[in-house]
């Protein structure tokens, strides 16, 4: 048997991959996770309103530490490491982390959830974008500073509130009609003094020297118009974080993994769970009901594999 040989390795620390180590664990699975942040994007999170069982919510960053030590207690082991390649050999997966360690299992699941995407405009990569609220919202308190929010749904609302904490303006920049995100966000946008939002507006590129002080957007009526800014906060969507994976598992447009019913891959015995697969909802409970049934699903493979 190999060295760091695993029956179930699972790469991602967030909710799909910490519930896959707390089910896989008790299903009797050995489960080696890889990632370096307890609770995955959760703590971008400021408080988590639509989980059951916590009445008033609770702060991302404390249910995804307390997940983790949940996982960590039934014996689950974290190399607290980003796993650098995932690659396939016969019948085992072998993962490479950060600091060159080798893992070995033959099942896998993929849960590294996504990461954020820019827009494709004129000095997007400037200074003075930012992508966390909560990371990089409090430095501006205190200083009279106009933020700005791009995006228009449920993640830019929660941006726009939290950073309404720290700045005495926001704005809030939509290129459609009408804001897409839950109606309770939505009205606790609009209700917040403080927050202004410009709906049929698009964005088409940023100004500013050596920081962004300036967005340029168009509309309808006007063309090129710039509005002052201290920073600038993207919500516009999440996309796939696969640049680890070197299996060449099917995938949408998009890069999201296919699944089929089972949450199996085009590769026998390589699951996805959470936001990194092609579904039509993501949430952190539909990500938790992912990890679970795919180490589930992963055990089953497993039993087949050795019958």
């Amino acid at each position: 048997m190999a060295e760091n040989q695993y029956d179930l390795m699972i790469v991602g620390t967030g909710p799909a991959g910490l519930t896959a180590a707390i089910y896989g664990q008790r299903l009797g699975m050995k489960a080696v996770v890889f990632g370096d942040i307890p609770g995955g994007n959760l703590y971008m999170i400021e408080n988590l309103m639509n989980f059951p069982g916590f009445v008033g919510g609770i702060p991302g960053a404390q249910f995804g530490a307390t997940a983790y030590t949940q996982a960590q207690g039934e014996g689950a082991f974290f190399p607290m490491a980003r796993l650098e390649r995932l690659t396939q050999n016969d019948s085992q997966f072998m993962g490479v982390d950060v600091n060159s360690q080798e893992y070995f299992a033959p099942t896998a699941i993929v849960a590294c959830g996504v990461i954020p995407r820019s827009l494709d405009v004129p000095e997007a990569d400037k200074k003075g974008i930012y992508f966390c609220s909560l990371c990089d919202g409090p430095p501006f308190r205190g200083k009279n500073a106009t933020l700005a929010v791009i995006g228009g749904g449920s993640m830019a609302g929660q941006e726009a509130l939290t950073l309404s904490k720290f700045a005495d303006r926001i704005i809030l920049i939509y290129r459609g009609e009408k804001l897409k995100m839950e109606a309770v966000m939505r009205k606790a946008v609009e209700r917040k003094d403080g927050i202004d939002i410009l709906l049929n507006t698009q964005v088409v590129g940023f100004q500013g020297e050596d920081q962004i002080d300036g967005i340029i957007v168009s509309t309808k009526e006007e063309e090129n118009k710039i509005i002052p800014a201290d920073g600038v906060f993207m919500a516009v969507g999440w996309g796939p974080n696969l640049e680890m994976l070197d299996i060449p598992a099917e995938t949408t447009p998009e890069g999201f993994i296919k699944t089929n019913k089972k949450l199996m891959s085009s590769v026998p015995g390589l699951f996805a769970a959470g936001d990194v697969r092609d579904t039509d909802i993501r949430q952190v409970i539909t990500a938790c009901a992912d990890g679970a049934r795919a180490a589930t699903y992963a055990l089953q493979f497993l039993e087949k594999m050795n019958t």
